[in-house]
């Protein structure tokens, strides 16, 4: 099977003047204010090839034409796409029983036409793209004086920080090139969707480029996958926020959003019609000053240097484990120490929460003011240092209408240290091989 991962980028929304998440930008008019309100892009990948669907909401402080710059690890074939294929990849993200879903349309089990051969030029709609492979700065530089001439601009101005970040992209081996003329004006403007496919061993999507932009800008990524992303070669995982716990789908639910997309999914057309879960959609946000992207969004799925380092705690393989840095955790609080037997706490009923305590205080995780949890002490005498709370709040879900609640814990004990003991984190591994996506921790005893 194809490993694949899609990377949806939903309502990516651009807070600052002039902001493009994935390109960098020339006015043909030297000063006019570039706006993008909105921006709706689909990632396919499937190890080796990406696909790349882009749509934009632009507009300017005057009416002028546009030159977008993107960067590509690989010549691409550029074709014209649908925002069909972004608004059914959209309603899996607002809904949250996938069950209710149409049935997916199935494709022909007729060979498709080969692929058109890639052209350096293309018009699709207001888009007037031309594909570059460029070897150096200069030439550029070079190629861009020329093409805005060419357009009708006398006095072109290519911002340094651009010129700079260019260089940088082609001395990583970065040789293509798609440049995008649009016009724009000061009302909003929707353009056509446009598909970029090209070669690729790492998921990718261009940030740096934006350098020579300004402002904070919020990404929202929804992400695909049916294997595990594990090393983040590009941006740190840390610059990432997981906004809401995975939510599995099904081959046919792919296939919902489009039938070229479940392709890379796929080896046989009856996978379509398996009612396994395999496909896990992930609900991401990066937030940052846009002249901070210093790298890209770069993942792979080697697991080889994760399973270097692995313990087995409970039965479970967790990979990269290693001991929380800021421990003993700090507090402004006033510290002190209790002693006690490890005994188990258990919440109500309906709302069912266990975790350990001692002398009848319910042990708290001081550093993220969640319940202390995979301390595998119970019965034993411990020594613990922290500050009590007379209660403390924890989210759950009611049981009858699934709203999120907050459920009270009262006589609380935050944990700053556990003395003889150290909490670690890990990425669990499941038997099917699959890794989570979250670290998880858990407390070892010192030996």
């Amino acid at each position: 099977m194809k490993k694949t991962i899609i990377l949806l980028f939903i309502f990516l929304l651009l807070v600052s003047t002039g902001a493009f998440a994935d390109r960098g930008s020339i006015p043909f008019i030297e000063g006019v204010q570039i706006f993008e309100p909105a921006q709706d892009a689909l990632i396919a990948w499937n190890g080796d090839e990406e696909i790349l669907i882009l749509s934009t909401e632009l507009y300017a402080s005057k009416a002028t034409k546009v030159l977008q710059v993107l960067p590509l690890p690989a010549e691409p074939e550029v074709k014209k796409s649908s925002r069909d294929v972004l608004r059914r990849a959209n309603e899996f993200v607002f809904q949250e029983v996938f069950n209710d879903l149409r049935q997916p349309v199935l494709r022909s089990t007729e060979t498709e036409a080969p692929a058109a051969e890639i052209k350096e030029e293309i018009v699709i709609g207001s888009h007037d793209i031309t594909v570059v492979k460029v070897l150096n700065q200069n030439y550029f530089v070079s190629w861009v004086n020329d093409y805005l001439q060419e357009k009708g601009e006398q006095n072109p101005v290519i911002p340094r920080e651009l010129k700079n970040t260019i260089n940088n992209y082609i001395n990583r081996g970065y040789n293509y090139f798609v440049f995008d003329t649009v016009e724009v004006g000061p009302d909003p403007k929707i353009n056509e969707a446009v598909s970029y496919q090209f070669k690729t061993d790492e998921l990718y999507y261009p940030l740096e480029i934006t350098k020579s932009d300004r402002g904070i800008s919020e990404i929202s990524l929804l992400i695909l996958t049916d294997q595990n992303l594990v090393n983040y070669n590009g941006i740190s995982k840390n610059q990432i926020t997981e906004m809401t716990p995975a939510v599995n789908l099904t081959y046919g639910e792919s296939a919902y959003i489009s039938t070229s997309i479940a392709d890379l999914f796929i080896d046989d057309i009856d996978q379509l019609k398996q009612e396994t879960k395999d496909i896990k959609l992930l609900n991401w946000v990066i937030k940052d000053d846009l002249a901070n992207f210093n790298q890209d969004l770069l993942v792979d799925q080697n697991l080889g240097a994760l399973l270097e380092n692995k313990i087995v705690y409970q039965g479970t393989t967790y990979l990269d484990y290693r001991v929380d840095q800021d421990y003993p955790y700090q507090s402004k609080k006033a510290i002190e120490t209790i002693e006690g037997k490890v005994e188990m706490r258990m919440g109500s009923r309906m709302y069912p929460w266990m975790a350990p305590s001692v002398k009848g205080h319910v042990l708290f995780n001081a550093a993220e003011g969640n319940l202390l949890t995979n301390f595998a002490a119970e019965g034993k005498s411990v020594k613990i240092k922290g500050y009590r709370s007379k209660s403390a709040n924890i989210s759950m879900r009611d049981p009858i209408d699934r709203m999120p609640v907050m459920v009270e814990i009262k006589d609380v004990f935050y944990v700053t240290e556990i003395v003889g003991w150290k909490p670690y984190s890990g990425i669990a591994l499941s038997s099917e091989g699959n890794l989570n996506n979250s670290r998880t921790r858990f407390w070892l005893e010192d030996r």
